[in-house]
């Protein structure tokens, strides 16, 4: 589980930082989050429509990862532990270097961020990641453990 573990970090994080890449230079991240990069309060229909897809691709990586890393003998336990490990070292990796480091404090040209999203408010959304990011990162790891546990049955 561990050498699972470390590929799919490694390939979460280039996943991660491609979806950074994408969101700004194409200018959808602006449909769900505003100026100072906070996700909005009230979505438009196309800010939900993305979310749902990040929803989506989310699960969809994490259902890859479990499929491929556990067998039909694998306690439903095993599979949240190991699913929360990879979303940890995740969570991490986008707050602390995609976010405060790329977006807040190097702030590439290329990616037009906002003169708004400043390392002050990249900070601001990090706490509200390590905070309430968990009402959405939970069930996306029991969503994702449940589908899982049952395919592999």
């Amino acid at each position: 589980m561990i050498i699972s573990i470390i590929v799919f970090f490694a390939i979460g994080m280039f996943l991660l930082l491609v979806l950074t890449l994408t969101v700004y230079r194409t200018g959808i991240v602006h449909k769900t989050r505003d100026s100072a990069g906070h996700l909005r309060k009230k979505q438009s229909f196309s800010g939900s429509i993305i979310l749902l897809i990040v929803f989506a691709l989310i699960v969809t990586f994490l259902l890859v990862f479990q499929l491929l890393t556990f067998s039909a003998e694998s306690k439903f336990t095993e599979i949240i532990m190991g699913t929360s490990i990879l979303m940890g070292l995740l969570l991490l990796f986008d707050s602390f270097f995609i976010d405060l480091i790329l977006i807040g404090r190097i702030r590439p040209s290329f990616l037009n961020i906002p003169s708004e999203t400043t390392l002050r408010s990249m900070r601001l959304h990090v706490a509200k990641t390590f905070t309430l990011g968990w009402i959405f990162i939970i069930p996306i790891i029991f969503v994702s453990s449940f589908i899982a546990y049952w395919i592999l049955r």
